[in-house]
């Protein structure tokens, strides 16, 4: 018989019964063999037309990957962008549960993104208050870091007037100076997130870590520029991005949220800022969110991910679409021999926290979809 789906078991509990009740194994032999035939059936479904090829023409996935989607499965893989400090990351899977679903799970990103190797985060408030940073907090080794920082030479992502800024809030000579810096941080990013929400993409930091700046927002409109999943489900959404807040186009719901997580050898603190942008599909609403990285303490210079929800035709039994996941980032250290060393074992790791976060996603947003349904027969997953 086929994989041990919830399906597959369902089919050999009435195979069973039939067998009990009339005791003619012949019937249950006959049933099996049916079941048998049709549970690649059940699990099995080609992917719409339009998608596969958005996938395989945009986003390079191959034959192989298509029917791991196809057949229940999730895959995730790097693409090469030709660009030796960009990493680029697709990953796909078949959702049992609505679009909708997923959003509503999503929305609520402290919970959704709770697990392992995330160290802290939460939710900003409409408007920021400097309060919803208390949870933020910077060790001795972090905030020695920064008291040894100056212009170009810093191993934490800051510009020159965030260094000014600290040199004349800190007093470093105080035994309490941990705490003065972490408020001083925690004021910092308040203020930067505000600014951003005023200005745009042109209050965005420029870093001067290193001997070279690098801007923020120019590093943004390239990886924009490059998002062609974007353009094909929503273009609107693009230029959202690009022009926010003074674009004409709106979207659906939007928040913002700090994080910090574990990554390499160092923690990663982060500020994003997530649109959700609705838009119709063949077999109903579909969604982009996207995820756009305003700062990141280390490693990251910047960062985009997009997430498209894509509904199946297979509503009528309660729900189900495809999840597309296009993570692009450019990332210090990954130039020179050295640098190509240590690409291949980076993205290899993020390949597999990408396919592990999105089995994660995907079990407990069918999970709690299969909770809230409305009262009626409950459709297990087919994996």
């Amino acid at each position: 018989m086929c994989a041990d789906t919830a399906s597959s078991r369902r089919l050999r509990v009435w195979a069973t019964t039939a067998r009990s009740v009339n005791g003619l194994g012949c019937r249950a032999f006959l049933f099996l063999a049916v079941a048998h035939t049709l549970c690649p059936l059940l699990t099995a479904q080609a992917l719409p037309l339009r998608l596969r090829e958005t996938l395989t023409t945009h986003l390079k996935a191959s034959e192989r990957q298509l029917k791991t989607v196809e057949g229940g499965g999730i895959v995730a893989y790097s693409v090469d962008t030709g660009a030796a400090d960009e990493v680029m990351l697709v990953g796909i899977s078949r959702i049992w549960a609505t679009p909708e679903a997923f959003v509503r799970g999503y929305t609520n990103i402290t919970k959704f993104e709770s697990a392992p190797g995330v160290i802290a985060g939460s939710k900003f408030s409409v408007p920021p208050r400097e309060s919803d940073l208390t949870g933020l907090s910077f060790s001795k080794k972090e905030v020695d870091e920064l008291k040894s920082c100056k212009p170009g030479d810093c191993s934490f992502k800051i510009g020159d007037a965030g260094l000014r800024f600290l040199k004349n809030t800190v007093n470093w000579n105080s035994p309490d100076y941990v705490e003065q810096a972490t408020k001083a941080l925690r004021l910092l990013w308040f203020q930067y997130l505000t600014r951003y929400q005023l200005t745009g993409n042109e209050g965005l930091a420029t870093y001067h870590d290193s001997a070279e700046q690098f801007s923020v927002e120019q590093g943004l409109i390239e990886l924009l520029a490059k998002t062609s999943a974007l353009q094909e489900y929503a273009p609107q959404l693009s230029e959202y991005l690009r022009q926010y807040p003074k674009s004409e186009d709106k979207a659906t719901e939007e928040f913002f949220y700090w994080q910090v997580g574990e990554f390499g050898l160092k923690p990663v603190h982060r500020i994003t800022h997530v649109v959700i942008q609705r838009t119709p599909a063949s077999w109903g609403e579909a969604y982009v969110i996207a995820s756009k990285m305003l700062f990141a303490s280390h490693y990251f210079r910047s960062a985009l991910e997009i997430r498209c929800l894509i509904p199946g035709q297979d509503q009528h039994i309660g729900g189900m679409h495809y999840l597309i996941t296009v993570q692009r980032s450019q990332v210090d250290g990954m130039t020179g021999l050295r640098g190509r060393f240590l690409r291949g074992v980076a993205v290899r790791r993020a390949r597999q926290a990408m396919e592990r976060y999105i089995a994660s996603a995907k079990e407990n947003v069918e999970r709690d979809f299969n909770l809230t349904r409305q009262p009626g027969p409950q459709v297990a997953p087919l994996r």
